[in-house]
C-alpha cells in the first residue's frame, strides 16, 4: 500500500491529499460570524422598539389626570405589575464589582448572554470529520471573524454621535489566535493581529472608572491613540484575506463620520471665532465665576438654533485655559429653553472642581475676564417625563444641573398648558445654605404664578454638620481637600441674606440628610399613577433611592398603586 500512494499518475504529477474539512470550516467561517452579527441586530432593534412603544405610550398618555383615591383591585393592571416586578428586579438589585462599581442585574445577564452567544457560536460544530473535538482549525479564525464582525458595533458605540443610543434611548458612556500551517509569528498580519488584540486588551483595562477618573485627561489621550492603532492593526491584519469589510472599513466609516458631525457641529455654533471678519466674537466668550471652593458656574450664549432637551450636555473647550490641545469636557446644561422668539440663548454649566483642567479652571477664573469656549453637543439621553402622576427629582451638589432644567421645563410646561404630571417633588442635598443661591435667579423665574394643576414640593438638605465619611453631597468626594483650590468663600450662611426661594410655602430648609425611605415609600403609599424618580450625585445617594424601590410591588400596583421608573444619571463634570 505504500508503495502505491506514492506511485506517480500517469501525467507525472503527484495525486493532491483533499481536505475533506476544509469546505464545511469556510462555510461555517462565512456564516457563522453574519448569525451572531443579525442576532445582535435584533436585539438591539427589540430594545429600540420597546424605547419608542414607551415613547408613544408616553406621548399618548401626557394629558391622563389620576386619581387622588385609589380604585379597587383589578386584574387588567396585571400586565403594570408584571412589568414594574420585572423592572425592579433587573435594573435597582446591583452586584458589586470592585469597591466603586456595580452592576445591575440586567447588566449582569446582558454580559453573560452576550458572552454566551460569542462561544457558542464560536465553538459549535468544531468536530472534523475524523472524529476531532474543537479542532483549532475551525474555531481559530472564526472566533477573529465574530470578533472583527463587531468592531463597528462597538465603536459606534464609543461615538458621542451615537446611532444606537438614539435608537435605544440609552445614553452614551470587550480573541484568541489560532497559529495554522505555517502562519507564524513572522508573517506581519499575525504581527498585527497580536498589536491589535494588546491594544485592545489594554483599552479595556484602561477604561475602567477608577483608573479613567485619577487622571481624565491622559485618559483620552491614550484612549484616542490605542483606538487609533487597534483599528489601523487590525485593518492591515485582516487586509488580503478578503475581510476588511468584516469590521475594518466599516469601524473606520463610522469613526470618520462621527468625526465629521462633531466639526459640522464644532462649525456651526462656535463661527463667529472660526470667521476672520466676524466682528461680534466676544459674545460668544462665557464667563466664569467662582461659587464656593468645590464649583464654579460657567455662562454662555449661543444663537437660537442651538437647541438641547432639559438634562442634556455639552462638551466645552477653554483653548487658552487647557494644556492639552482639543481637550474637552462634558457638562450638563443647567438651563432650558424658554423664550423661543429670543435672538440668543443662555446657557449655565455647574462645574464641580476636581483635579486636572476644573482645577485649572479654577485657578484662572476672574470675574473680569471672558474666555474663548468652543462648545460642541448636545448629547446624552434624558427621561421623557410625560404622563406621570409624581416626578420626583434628586440631587447632590452638582448633581442639580441635571435635576434642575428637569423642574424649570416641567413649571413652564405646566404654565403653558403641557400638562406633564400632577406633582413634581424637588430635593437637593447642598453641604451650605448659601448654595440654594447658585439657583435662586433661574428658579425665582417661575415659581411665580404656578399652575393649580401643578402641585411643586421644593426640600432643601444642609449636610454640612455631618461627620460621616460619605455625605450626598457631590463635594464630598475620594480626593483630598488639599487638591481643591482655597477660593476667598463664605461657609457661613448667616453671614448672607436668606435665599428668596424660602419664602414660598413650599419651599424648606432642614439640616442633616434627606429621609429618602419616608419621601419616596410616602409618595408610592398615595400614589395612583405613575411615579418618576430622576437622580444625579454620588453613589452612596444613586444606591440609597435604588434599595428603597428595588423590592417589587404586584399586589399594591394590583390594588391601584403606581408603577414606578428610575433614571439614574452618570455623575457629570470631569
Amino acid at each position: 500500500m505504500d508503495s502505491l500512494s506514492s506511485k506517480a499518475s500517469p501525467i507525472g504529477v503527484v495525486a493532491a491529499v483533499v481536505d475533506p474539512d476544509k469546505a464545511i470550516r469556510i462555510s461555517r467561517f462565512f456564516s457563522y460570524p453574519k448569525q451572531v452579527l443579525y442576532l445582535v441586530a435584533s436585539f438591539i432593534a427589540l430594545v429600540s422598539l420597546c424605547h419608542f412603544i414607551s415613547l408613544a405610550y408616553r406621548f399618548a398618555i401626557r394629558f391622563r389626570v389620576y386619581p387622588t383615591t385609589r380604585t379597587p383591585f383589578s386584574l387588567r393592571r396585571f400586565p403594570t405589575a408584571v412589568i414594574d416586578s420585572l423592572r425592579a428586579i433587573a435594573f435597582r438589585w446591583t452586584v458589586p464589582i470592585g469597591s466603586s462599581h456595580t452592576l445591575n442585574l440586567a447588566e449582569v445577564g446582558m454580559t453573560l448572554g452576550y458572552t454566551g452567544v460569542v462561544l457558542s457560536w464560536t465553538f459549535v460544530n468544531t468536530t472534523s470529520t475524523l472524529g476531532v473535538k474543537a479542532e483549532p482549525h475551525y474555531y481559530a479564525n472564526r472566533a477573529g471573524t465574530i470578533a472583527a464582525s463587531h468592531l463597528p458595533i462597538m465603536t459606534a458605540l464609543g461615538m458621542r454621535n451615537n446611532l444606537i443610543s438614539w435608537l435605544t434611548g440609552i445614553s452614551f458612556e470587550k480573541i484568541t489566535v489560532g497559529l495554522l500551517d505555517d502562519e507564524t509569528i513572522g508573517h506581519r498580519w499575525v504581527q498585527c493581529g497580536v498589536l491589535a488584540g494588546t491594544t485592545l486588551t489594554l483599552l479595556c483595562i484602561l477604561t475602567l472608572r477608577p483608573i479613567r477618573n485619577r487622571s481624565y485627561e491622559v485618559f483620552l489621550i491614550v484612549h484616542f491613540v490605542f483606538a487609533f492603532m487597534f483599528l489601523l492593526s487590525i485593518y492591515f491584519h485582516l487586509t488580503g484575506r478578503v475581510l476588511t469589510y468584516y469590521g475594518a472599513w466599516p469601524s473606520m466609516i463610522v469613526w470618520g463620520l462621527d468625526r465629521f458631525l462633531r466639526l459640522v457641529n464644532l462649525s456651526a455654533f462656535n463661527f463667529g471665532y472660526l470667521n476672520p471678519w466676524c466682528q461680534s466674537s466676544k459674545d460668544l466668550n462665557a464667563s466664569v465665576e467662582v461659587l464656593s471652593p468645590h464649583f464654579l458656574k460657567v455662562t454662555m450664549y449661543r444663537s437660537k438654533h442651538f437647541h438641547w432637551r432639559p438634562g442634556q450636555s455639552a462638551y466645552l473647550s477653554f483653548p487658552s485655559v487647557s494644556t492639552i490641545p482639543f481637550e474637552s469636557h462634558p457638562f450638563t446644561i443647567s438651563t432650558i429653553e424658554d423664550d423661543a422668539t429670543a435672538a440668543q440663548k443662555k446657557l449655565t454649566f455647574f462645574v464641580r472642581v476636581r483635579s486636572g483642567f476644573t482645577q485649572t479652571l479654577m485657578q484662572t477664573a476672574s470675574s473680569d475676564t471672558t474666555y474663548k469656549v468652543f462648545i460642541n453637543g448636545p448629547y446624552s439621553s434624558p427621561p421623557v417625563l410625560m404622563g406621570y402622576q409624581t416626578v420626583i427629582l434628586i440631587a447632590g451638589g452638582s448633581g442639580v444641573a441635571f435635576t434642575l432644567p428637569l423642574l424649570l421645563d416641567l413649571i413652564s410646561r405646566a404654565k403653558r398648558n403641557q400638562h406633564t404630571c400632577q406633582k413634581v417633588v424637588f430635593m437637593w442635598a447642598i453641604r451650605n445654605a448659601d448654595h440654594l443661591k447658585w439657583i435662586e435667579e433661574d428658579l425665582l423665574a417661575v415659581l411665580e404664578d404656578l399652575p393649580e394643576s401643578l402641585s411643586v414640593s421644593l426640600q432643601f438638605f444642609v449636610t454640612s454638620v455631618l461627620d460621616s465619611p460619605q455625605t450626598w453631597d457631590a463635594e464630598s468626594n475620594s480626593e483630598s481637600d488639599e487638591n481643591v483650590v482655597k477660593v476667598k468663600t463664605s461657609s457661613s450662611s448667616s453671614s448672607h441674606s436668606r435665599s428668596r426661594i424660602l419664602d414660598y410655602s413650599f419651599a424648606k430648609l432642614e439640616q442633616g440628610r434627606p429621609d429618602l425611605t419616608t419621601v419616596i415609600k410616602d409618595e408610592i403609599s398615595i400614589g395612583t399613577g405613575p411615579i418618576s424618580i430622576n437622580v444625579c450625585g454620588t453613589d452612596t445617594l444613586s444606591d440609597t433611592v435604588r434599595k428603597v424601590i428595588r423590592n417589587p410591588r404586584p399586589t399594591d400596583i394590583l390594588h391601584g398603586g403606581p408603577s414606578v421608573i428610575l433614571h439614574v444619571e452618570a455623575f457629570g463634570g470631569s
